[in-house]
């Protein structure tokens, strides 16, 4: 079982929940999946000093040792774990096949994706958790989260949350939104879009610990277009009120009308939210992208991506990432953890060098 991180003292809202998160703090131990990556490595030293976590660097020991030293940094004495040696990779399948069967993909000689491995090494319960993506794209480290860990049993998607601070305590909760699906599906379809809706609301009470109010977004607010386009969120907020009665949501709203209560009040867009929105689920992945982006860049937003959908702890980080960013979403995941007994992992022991 992943040990349960220690929390500081609440606040009761989501600025609270930001310092609980900041201050986490566990012995679970993480495969960092490029372990010679310079900014791989600086985290992992941050991780350790800080008491995040116990980072094990996954490549070969002589060249991670090679990049610390080029890079000039102290790494002290951080565990590292070769999946290139064939005796670790015969034992690593071996555990693999034991749960799911024949690990054909993972035997072949032409596999060159590491995440595929840091995922296994998660699922097989060699570790606690997994964080990749500085040098792996976003697609190779989705593939291996979904080939060799799995949905989570109530998901059918993974879909990728942005969980932003607008510094502007008028918006959302405290200041906080989240955007969905920002990450990885192009164009949801209706029963996809119910799924990132309930996926970003159980994210959102695990990480922010207050009541999400979903908002599905369009460009059109309570039937003012009759596209087509439009009819695809409206039938996805009907899913999603069948599926979730108990959950508070409206739409098809615009941006504006989900989070402004004095536009929704000239909107006519009173209903469960008024202008309240803490959740939003965009139609697109262009427009969810696209719109915490510019957020961030215009608006001095700070954007926190979150990974969700899988059955156990692991995290995609952006190939231009900085090392703060590898840090807040490792912080991120292990609170999750804490909050979801679901994600508990069966700990093999002995399988270090």
């Amino acid at each position: 079982m992943v040990p349960r991180p220690e929390l500081a003292p609440s606040a009761g809202s989501s600025t609270g929940a930001w310092r609980d998160i900041e201050n986490v703090s566990s012995s679970s131990r993480v495969a960092f999946i490029e372990g010679d990556e310079p900014r791989m490595l600086r985290a992992a030293a941050l991780a350790t000093q800080t008491g995040l976590c116990r980072p094990v660097l996954l490549g070969k020991r002589s060249e991670i040792r090679r990049a610390y030293r080029d890079h000039g940094i102290d790494v002290g004495a951080i565990d590292t774990l070769d999946v290139n040696d064939p005796a670790v990779r015969e034992q690593l399948v071996r555990d693999f096949e034991r749960q799911v069967g024949p690990a054909t993909d993972l035997r072949s000689a032409t596999l060159s994706n590491p995440a595929a491995w840091g995922a296994t090494l998660v699922r097989c319960g060699w570790m606690d958790a997994a964080i990749g993506g500085t040098r792996t794209t976003s697609a190779d480290m989705l593939r291996a989260g979904l080939s060799c860990i799995g949905l989570a049993p109530e998901r059918s998607t993974v879909s990728g949350a942005i969980f932003l601070d607008t510094q502007r305590p008028d918006v959302g909760s405290g200041g906080t939104l989240a955007f969905a699906d920002a990450v990885v599906t192009p164009m949801p379809t209706v029963d996809q879009l119910a799924d990132i809706a309930a996926a970003t609301a159980r994210s959102w009470r695990a990480l922010m610990r207050t009541e999400p109010r979903i908002g599905f977004l369009s460009f059109s607010t309570r039937g003012s277009s009759g596209s087509p386009h439009v009819q695809r969120i409206r039938d996805a907020v009907t899913l999603f009120r069948r599926r979730f009665p108990e959950e508070a949501v409206d739409g098809e709203l615009q941006f504006d009308s989900a989070v402004s209560m004095a536009v929704a009040e000239r909107k006519h867009a009173t209903g469960a939210l008024a202008g309240a929105a803490n959740v939003l689920v965009f139609p697109s992945l262009d427009s969810a992208n696209i719109a915490y982006k510019v957020a961030e860049q215009l608006g001095g937003a700070r954007a926190r991506a979150f990974l969700q959908g899988l059955a156990k702890p692991f995290a995609d980080v952006s190939r231009g990432c900085s090392v703060d960013d590898i840090v807040t979403t490792l912080r991120m995941l292990l609170y999750d953890t804490l909050q979801n007994p679901e994600l508990k992992s069966s700990r093999r022991e002995g399988v270090l060098s």
